[in-house]
């Protein structure tokens, strides 16, 4: 919570009286409009993981394809300069 400190003096008596003041912070959303809007953190958090996670097993199946096609190619290119040599 935020307050000023307001100060009144009077000219009369050498006493000095403060008071604080609350101020309402208007920075802070409620979190139904990051619900409503769109973009609360929590689902940025979940879009982020569902993203990462996408992009984790696209990246895994991608190496299983080049590792697939090595083992393929590599056996029959072998062959090939072996028959060659002969």
């Amino acid at each position: 919570m935020n307050t000023f400190l307001t100060t009144s003096t009077n000219p009369q008596t050498s006493t000095q009286t403060s008071q604080l003041i609350p101020v309402s912070s208007s920075t802070i959303e409620n979190p139904s409009a990051w619900i409503r809007d769109g973009y609360s953190p929590t689902e940025i958090i979940l879009a982020a993981t569902f993203l990462t996670s996408l992009l984790m097993g696209g990246t895994a199946t991608l190496i299983m394809a080049i590792t697939g096609l090595v083992k393929t190619l590599v056996p029959a290119i072998v062959n090939q300069t072996q028959q060659e040599r002969k």
